[in-house]
């Protein structure tokens, strides 16, 4: 599983006012975890998607909008139509 990190820092923003430390306190993780996996290319462990998804049901979320069953795409297909056929 793989976190939306965009929205999740939006999460973030709404429920501890962008705060890491506040944030983290939520969650229930250590607030350099949380820092981690925001902000560097780190990804989240199953603890930590554990605390998360507990935090979405505690709050009235739904945590598929968080979470990702697999890997996302990021490359972009960006082919021309050569206008020809064949």
């Amino acid at each position: 599983m793989f976190l939306n990190k965009i929205r999740v820092k939006e999460l973030m923003q709404e429920k501890a006012n962008g705060n890491y430390h506040e944030f983290a306190r939520q969650l229930d993780v250590d607030v350099a975890q949380v820092y981690r996996i925001l902000t560097k290319n780190s990804k989240a462990g199953p603890k930590f998607l554990g605390r998360f998804m507990r935090f979405c049901q505690d709050n009235g979320l739904d945590f598929r909008q968080y979470i990702f069953l697999e890997e996302p795409l990021h490359i972009c297909n960006n082919t021309k139509d050569t206008g020809t056929e064949g």
